[in-house]
Order: C-alpha cells, then sequence, then structure tokens
C-alpha cells in the first residue's frame, strides 16, 4: 500500500507485525502476504481513511462484492457477517482491539459517507405563508404561497456509524449535520463543517426565513 495518511499507520503496523507461523500454508514463505489474505488486510487500511488511491481498489472491490442475497433480496444481516469473516482472514485480526474495528467496520463501511446519508434520506419539505384567502363551498380557504426545498430528514448519526467513522484509527471518516431537516440540511465532511455552516445560517436567515412557516406537508394539498 501506498501514499495512506500516517494517523492509520498503527493500522499498517498491526496488519503487517504477525508470526510468519499466522499465514495461510498457500501464502509465500517469505512473508509477503498474498491473495485473499492480502485482500483482506489491504480492505482493514483502505476503509480507515476517506484517502483511497488506486491501490485500493482490488481490496474495496472484493470486500463490497461480498453480498449475500435471501430470496432475491440482500440480507444485510449476513452480508455483515460475510464481510466481517473476509476482514478476519487477515491475520492481524486478532490482535488488541481489532475484532472490534473489524465489527464496526462491517456494518459501516459503505453506509456512514455524507453522499450515502444524504441519498438515502432525501426528502421535500415546503416553505410557505398565505397569499389568497377566499369563499369556497360555504367555508373560508386559505391558498399558499409554498416553496419546496430538498433536504434529508436524518440529522443525528447513528450508533454504528459513530463507532465506525470516530475511531482513533481512522483519517478523516467524520461527517456532520448542517442546518435543520426542515429547512435544507444534509451532511457533510466534519473537515468542512463550520464553513458550510456558516453558510448556510447566512442563506437560511432573514428574509429567507421572515414570515414563512416550515411543514413536511404541502398546505395546498394537506385535506
Amino acid at each position: 500500500m501506498k501514499h495512506l495518511p500516517a494517523v492509520v499507520g498503527v493500522l499498517a503496523f498491526a496488519c503487517a507485525s504477525f508470526p510468519a507461523s499466522a499465514q495461510l500454508s498457500s501464502e509465500p514463505s517469505n512473508g509477503v502476504l498474498s491473495g485473499t489474505t492480502r485482500l483482506a488486510c489491504e480492505a482493514i487500511l483502505c476503509l480507515s481513511s476517506s484517502l483511497q488511491p488506486g491501490e485500493c481498489s482490488p481490496s474495496l472491490g472484493h470486500y463490497f462484492d461480498i453480498k449475500v442475497l435471501h430470496k432475491g433480496s440482500l440480507d444485510w444481516g449476513a452480508t455483515v457477517d460475510a464481510r466481517r469473516a473476509f476482514l478476519g482472514m487477515c491475520p492481524a485480526s486478532s490482535s488488541t482491539e481489532m475484532p472490534g474495528r473489524l465489527d464496526a467496520i462491517s456494518r459501516g463501511a459503505g453506509k456512514c459517507t455524507a453522499d450515502y446519508l444524504n441519498n438515502v434520506y432525501a426528502s421535500t419539505s415546503y416553505r410557505y405563508k398565505p397569499r389568497n384567502i377566499f369563499w369556497n363551498g360555504g367555508q373560508f380557504t386559505e391558498d399558499f404561497d409554498v416553496t419546496p426545498i430538498k433536504t434529508v430528514t436524518l440529522s443525528k448519526l447513528p450508533s454504528y456509524c459513530v463507532a465506525y467513522n470516530d475511531h482513533e484509527w481512522t483519517y478523516e471518516l467524520g461527517i456532520k449535520y448542517v442546518g435543520e431537516p426542515l429547512k435544507g440540511g444534509y451532511w457533510i465532511k466534519a473537515s468542512s463543517h463550520d464553513a458550510a455552516q456558516a453558510k448556510w445560517n447566512a442563506d437560511h436567515s432573514g428574509a429567507w426565513a421572515e414570515g414563512w412557516e416550515f411543514s413536511w406537508t404541502n398546505p395546498n394539498t394537506t385535506p
């Protein structure tokens, strides 16, 4: 592996520091890992960093290709177990703290990025204020000026993402929520959060919010 940040050096050391006798019999005798065992160790490193050089492609491809189907649908629990078993093929998997780290990777990798959460929890909220009041069928009815807002409903990171993203052995996997769910909130890398939150505050205050109400339903179509 090349170009991985120093902060995950402890993982690289753990994956390299094992007795030759721990290798599978199919591995070369010179102490250099190969085959699936090598892919497992590289996957642990690559899935612990936001920087994933080209050398990561084989191991990540192998990892994410592991899918267990049940009646044609993805069985997520069984897929997590199968991916965990693959990572466990790395000889360093039994080292101190590694079992817990591999559990976190198998549950969170691929499901705890800003892009993933922004896509899966994408929704629409509505900004509105009264526009007209008219007599309709024996009663007064309001018509509203409505603006749809693209937003992300999930604003609190799931516990499995906290365990995966915010470990001391990771590099820039952390993400944070910007704004509010009803007003166009979204997830972003933690390193970019402060600037994004400041911009969101500026864009969603003053005239943008003054005099407006916010709802998950369109008041013009709500019975």
